[in-house]
């Protein structure tokens, strides 16, 4: 609470104010941001924590960011607080602070170091594309095989990092936040920015690959894959979706996205081995 006054005044900075140094166009999923850096040293933050981010041409957006560093703490838990302000929304953790407007067009975030402003940028996405109907960010590594993509994911430690490393040299679209676009005519997957592990072994990605299959990974002795009813599988995908205390609109938003996709792309069980032959059995 004790930090809440940080951003009360920011936004006439959202727009390029004087005292904001640097400004830059860049490109995820389909959406380009037009971020302002308060100083140079959060705009080097943010290049050293976004390498593979995509430069877009212009800076004529819909969304545009501010982004300030010196907040809070280093990261303790996952817990953040949610406060309505005039106008928008307010989240705070204990290394981040983010603050967006009700209409989806800007917001403020202060980070404490790296792995802040990661999270936040991931916490700010994700409150984008859900509000747009426009998909989900899934906590996930993918890979794209024979110009499709291909999703892992599970519960912490299932090896969604481990599935993505064996899969190269083939591309890794992410490691750990899997941006999927999901319409009616379709489920596609971007290059995602959000990276842990293998920031530096991909990269940078364009376009977007149509998804052919997400696996729930489970480590075992033998490989097997087992096709799950859409039903089951539907039971399996919320808690896998990057979202913080989702309103009853976002998570029906959320619920309602699934159930498209889920009607659209098969999902697995893969009981995998620590090495690459479990694609036999998917490609």
């Amino acid at each position: 609470m004790h930090f809440m006054f940080v951003l009360e005044n920011d936004y006439n900075y959202v727009t390029g104010g004087s005292d904001v140094e640097s400004s830059q166009a860049c490109i995820i999923g389909e959406h380009m941001f037009c971020i302002s850096f308060e100083t140079e040293s959060v705009k080097r933050l943010f290049r050293h924590t976004f390498p593979t981010v995509l430069p877009g041409s212009g800076c004529e957006p819909a969304f545009r960011l501010l982004l300030k560093e010196g907040y809070g703490r280093p990261f303790t838990d996952y817990r953040i607080d949610k406060f309505a302000v005039d106008g928008g929304f307010r989240y705070l953790r204990t290394d981040y602070a983010l603050e967006v407007r009700a209409n989806y067009q800007s917001a403020v975030i202060h980070v404490h170091d790296s792995l802040a402003l990661k999270h936040a940028f991931m916490h700010l996405y994700s409150l984008l594309i859900v509000h747009e109907r426009w998909g989900l960010l899934l906590h996930s590594s993918c890979v794209a095989e024979n110009g499709k993509a291909y999703l892992f994911t599970g519960h912490s430690g299932a090896g969604k990092s481990t599935a993505a490393a064996l899969s190269l040299p083939r591309s890794v679209i992410a490691d750990e936040a899997a941006i999927v676009r999901i319409r009616p005519s379709g489920v596609s997957v971007f290059h995602s920015p959000f990276r842990s592990e293998l920031q530096s072994m991909d990269g940078k990605g364009t376009g977007s690959w149509p998804l052919g299959g997400v696996h729930l990974l489970h480590q075992a002795q033998r490989n097997r894959l087992q096709l799950l009813s859409k039903s089951e599988g539907l039971l399996r995908l919320p808690d896998k979706v990057f979202f913080w205390n989702p309103s009853v609109d976002e998570s029906r938003a959320i619920i309602h996205l699934l159930k498209q996709a889920v009607e659209l792309v098969p999902l697995y069980e893969l009981h995998f081995r620590k090495d690459p032959e479990f694609w036999e059995l998917i490609s």
